[in-house]
């Protein structure tokens, strides 16, 4: 792996860092309101980052994961529900034009979609009852029933993050005329489509401005220009847990730069206080300065390991490696953000549980990093099976399956 970046990554990273820089100055106020920073994906659309993951082959930018880390790296340190809500749309163009599961066709009608027409997709995977510990329940409840000239679709959604700011959707469903219940499709829905409803139950600790609502399809109609089922999943469940570095290494990027983002407040904050009756700031302490280079060495090292899980995926693709990489780095950099945010929060004190304290904000916002998908459970067991040299089909179910199949 060559350490130092490109000249294209140098400009990417110093791009998004100049963006970050705008999106925190409105980062507390749409997290207090849970509100959508439609100014912020408007900043990313003028800034030419909706095609970040589409191959230059379709006009996009072609940044790779590796590129994409970087970029969401920066972004979250300036509004993390911006880089994570925005991080759906990049991991939706990745799915349809980079990653080789569909034809010229459709990557170019997408890409047109994305880039010409400058329209921000949401992904829409998950339904309640789903769980990142069991890839089975990621089988679609959601329904597509096939009609003349296209499908019409039926279910809900959950966590459906920026579905209020899209313009499209990515939706996951079921096609009803396949009897295995894990086979899935996928679909581009208009959010503005008749039967679409977005049903406002985001009330979250953190990462409350990426609006991730539910979504109820009632009969809603989709052409089949934008039925993408030339590819039939058999296992939606089997899809996810193979292709882990794809879906889920971008998302850690963004816990990655609340982990920075909290380290740089927090040295702020112990570099100006100043104890009463005491003549040096509090970043003299021997805890503080013990506190702080844990903080310190723990994101770096976390760092370099999902860079190097990227450069792997970007390189082979979605190997045993790439998915073995993948699960160390999510596991290394969610331990080390949800501890780092916890710490820089005692190390504030009092004055850092304060509504409107940066470190308030990025606390709650880290507290899901060990819990976003895969968690830090589900990382070890992944990591446990590879270095065991398990076989998986040995492996016994750790739940017993419904006797009734639903």
């Amino acid at each position: 792996m060559e350490f130092a970046l490109s000249e294209q990554q140098r400009t990417l990273q110093q791009q998004c860092r100049e963006l970050a820089l705008r999106f925190s100055e409105n980062a507390a106020q749409h997290d207090r309101e849970a509100s959508a920073p439609t100014e912020n994906y408007a900043a990313l659309r003028d800034a030419g980052l909706y095609g970040l993951l589409i191959p230059e082959t379709f006009g996009g930018l072609g940044a790779g994961l590796l590129g994409h880390t970087i970029a969401m790296e920066e972004l979250a340190q300036g509004c993390a529900s911006t880089a994570l809500s925005f991080n759906m749309h990049c991991v939706a163009t990745y799915t349809l034009t980079a990653a080789g599961a569909f034809s010229a066709e459709i990557c170019e009608r997408v890409s047109k979609m994305v880039i010409g027409e400058q329209r921000l997709m949401a992904n829409l995977i998950s339904e309640a009852g789903t769980t990142n510990l069991l890839y089975s329940t990621r089988a679609s409840s959601t329904q597509a029933s096939k009609v003349d000239g296209g499908y019409v679709i039926n279910g809900r959604k959950a966590f459906a993050s920026m579905m209020s700011s899209a313009d499209v959707a990515l939706v996951c469903v079921h096609p009803a005329h396949i009897d295995n219940p894990e086979s899935v499709i996928m679909v581009i829905v208009d959010t503005n489509a008749p039967g679409l409803t977005i049903e406002p139950v985001w009330d979250t600790l953190g990462m409350r401005a990426t609006r991730s609502d539910n979504v109820l399809l009632e009969d809603c109609f989709v052409a089949d220009a934008f039925a993408l089922d030339e590819l039939i999943v058999p296992s939606i469940g089997e899809f996810l847990s193979t292709h882990e570095s794809l879906i889920n290494l971008p998302y850690t990027a963004v816990y990655l730069g609340v982990g920075l983002a909290a380290l740089r407040a927090i040295n702020a904050v112990v570099s100006e206080r100043k104890p009463k009756g005491y003549d040096q700031p509090l970043a003299y302490h021997p805890d503080i300065r013990r506190r702080i280079g844990k903080m310190s060495a723990e994101l770096e090292g976390s760092r370099w390991a999902l860079r190097y899980a990227a450069w792997v995926a970007d390189t082979e693709g979605q190997t045993p490696a790439a998915q073995s990489a993948m699960f160390k780095a999510k596991y290394l950099v969610g331990e080390a953000v949800a501890g780092a945010t916890r710490s820089a929060l005692e190390m504030a004190g009092a004055h850092g549980l304060f509504k409107g304290n940066d470190i308030e904000r990025l606390f709650r916002d880290g507290a899901t990093a060990s819990i976003m998908q895969p968690s830090s459970d589900v990382c070890l067991g992944q990591i446990s099976q590879a270095e065991l040299s398990l076989d998986r089909a040995e492996v016994v179910p750790p739940l017993r399956p419904s006797r009734s199949g639903g």
